[in-house]
């Protein structure tokens, strides 16, 4: 028997996993912990459970408890989970784990810094429904997968937490979920597209989203979530259809359906005739085989059935699917498409090491842990020796520098490379970029150059010299004729943008190719910082001129590389969350005419 603790008595947990718990072999209801004591005691008595505990840290100290069930709301995941590892206890956390990618990579570090597993609570993926419908698209009966439509749509809660952004409330979250992973498990290819969009509330939750996905392999799928059917009623809409080059699966079976469940298969004879037939099974508790499952790992060494790799590829979807929906204003940490996270504040080092080492010793006290160089800004070495003197651990930097144009060419950007890492006393970059695209603005061969740098660029990617590589400068036409030799997508573009200066048709185009766009020069010039307009809502939203403009593009999901020589302002410029601007501001913001600009630009 695995002796079980459940942190908090939330719905999920009385409906559905702690009778799950009292139907699987191998489970003892051992403790439960609410927000009071009361509560506790009333699923104490009502479930059986043999202590009850006030708090959910007074659960973790129990060294009995051997393993957690966290049904917590999905802002509050990261920090009990974590809690829960570090006190080595298995945890299964209710779905989706956490809030973004980032969060969910910490809770994964921190189990196996602890040697506990750590398992995300997707109960109908253990189902022998998915499992069938597996077993058939993996025979080929219905041939290759081309396709996949799929929706998850229940009622709208008006009065309850699935429907409050500080929570992770809506739909995609909360239902959409069930769609990525039922997606995820039957195309089995690395994802190349994703196109979304989602009708958003006042508080700009999604109510409806939908997204289109394409895979590598040529295969595509779609999904509608969303919370739109009645009020507080118990409507729900479920839909699942897989087409094949040989036939297809149509179900109505909904998401987690137990008891007797069945699909059709429809496929064509040899006369070319479709003929269909009806599979047929029975699904006992979902939630019993997940934690048969769960204790299973814990006692004979299984491998957990949802996996580190598909939660990570599952949450970095979600990601997507929110930050193109105009979901996320509060990303503190942006993942690029390769799972690599980057800060969403950087610290721009260009002109900002006049004062010294000790200008980048100060960043690092004020809480940088991203440093924006390049060969160009002839600092890399002033760097590398604070970063030493500092004594900071290189895991906890983020580090990025680029090639200057004149160095466009293999055995040139090899060289500049090399110069950077030895500069910076790494032997490694987190980020690395081209600069600029061109030289020389009448050079008619200037692709030939970034292309060849690129490749070598690649080759140092596959070989874990950088963890990203990226452009910066790059305007759509000097993008497209990369991608047509590139093997490796960029995974980010710095790009002067600010208030007064956004390249809207630039921006557009990286959102559609998944390209982050990154800002140097956030803050604009001094008529951009000391607009009347910016200095109205910074009295207004009682913050800075510069907090505002950082804000701005932060909501509009662009991380920023602010330049600062002056502790004060240094972090000034890391405070911008928790805070937002209103849409009719962002619309005054986004309005103004064009201003600040350096006059710099790629083709010029």
């Amino acid at each position: 028997m695995v002796k079980w603790g459940v942190l908090g008595t939330a719905g999920i947990a009385a409906g559905c996993t702690i009778p799950g718990m009292q139907k699987a072999g191998g489970c003892e209801l051992y403790a439960i912990a609410g927000r009071s004591l009361k509560k506790a005691e009333e699923f104490k008595e009502r479930f059986g459970f043999k202590k009850a505990y006030e708090g959910y840290d007074a659960l973790l100290n129990d060294p009995e408890v051997e393993a957690v069930y966290v049904p917590l709301p999905n802002h509050i995941h990261c920090e009990w989970v974590v809690a829960a590892l570090k006190a080595h206890k298995h945890v299964l956390c209710e779905k989706p784990m956490a809030m973004n990618e980032a969060e969910m990579k910490r809770m994964f570090a921190a189990a196996k810094e602890n040697g506990v597993i750590l398992m995300e609570a997707y109960a109908y993926l253990h189902s022998p429904y998915v499992e069938a419908l597996k077993k058939i698209t993996a025979s080929g009966e219905i041939g290759s997968i081309d396709y996949i439509d799929t929706a998850f749509i229940t009622q709208d809660y008006s009065e309850d937490f699935r429907l409050h952004k500080e929570y992770g409330g809506g739909g995609i979250l909360d239902v959409g979920c069930y769609c990525t992973t039922m997606i995820l498990s039957l195309i089995d290819s690395p994802i190349a597209y994703v196109k979304a969009d989602a009708e958003l509330d006042s508080v700009k939750v999604d109510h409806m989203a939908s997204a289109l996905i394409g895979f590598e392999n040529g295969a595509r799928a779609s999904l509608n979530a969303g919370m739109a059917l009645g009020i507080d009623s118990c409507d729900r809409y479920d839909r699942l259809f897989i087409h094949g080059s040989k036939g297809y699966i149509r179900s109505d079976v909904e998401y987690n359906q137990e008891g007797e469940l069945e699909f059709s298969v429809w496929v064509k004879n040899d006369k070319g005739e479709r003929i269909a037939h009806r599979e047929k099974l029975t699904a006992s508790s979902n939630y019993s085989l997940e934690l048969e499952q769960m204790n299973d790992c814990i006692r004979n060494g299984a491998k957990p059935h949802i996996s580190e790799e598909f939660s990570l590829k599952n949450m970095h979807l979600l990601d997507r699917i929110l930050d193109l929906s105009g979901f996320t204003e509060e990303r503190r940490e942006f993942v690029l498409d390769n799972g690599v996270v980057i800060p969403a504040v950087g610290y721009g080092s260009y002109l900002a090491t006049k004062g010294g080492e000790e200008t980048i010793k100060d960043a690092l006290d004020a809480g940088y842990r991203y440093i924006d160089t390049a060969s160009f800004y002839d600092n890399e070495e002033q760097i590398g020796n604070a970063i030493g003197e500092y004594g900071i651990a290189r895991e906890e930097l983020f580090l990025c520098s680029k090639v200057w144009p004149s160095d466009l060419g293999r055995e040139k950007t090899l060289a500049s490379f090399e110069a950077s890492c030895k500069r910076l006393k790494t032997d490694y970059l987190d980020m690395y970029l081209i600069h600029w695209p061109k030289a020389d603005k009448n050079d008619p061969a200037w692709i030939d150059g970034v292309r060849e740098s690129w490749a070598l660029m690649e080759e140092l990617y596959e070989q874990g010299r950088v963890r990203a590589i990226g452009l910066s400068n790059f305007l759509p036409h000097h993008i497209r004729p990369l991608l047509e030799t590139a093997r490796i997508k960029p995974m980010t573009d710095q790009l002067e943008l600010h208030v007064g200066y956004m390249q809207e048709y630039a921006l557009a185009y990286l959102k559609k190719e998944g390209i982050l766009a990154q800002a140097w020069s956030p803050l604009g010039r001094a008529r951009v910082i000391n607009d009347p307009l910016v200095s109205l809502l910074a009295a207004k939203y009682k913050k800075s001129n510069a907090q505002i403009l950082l804000r701005y593009l932060l909501q509009r999901c662009i991380p920023v590389i602010p330049k600062a020589s002056a502790m004060e302002r240094m972090k000034e410029n890391l405070d911008v969350f928790g805070f937002s601007i209103s849409d009719d501001d962002m619309s005054m913001l986004s309005c103004l005419p064009e201003r600040g600009w350096s006059g710099e630009h790629p083709d010029l």
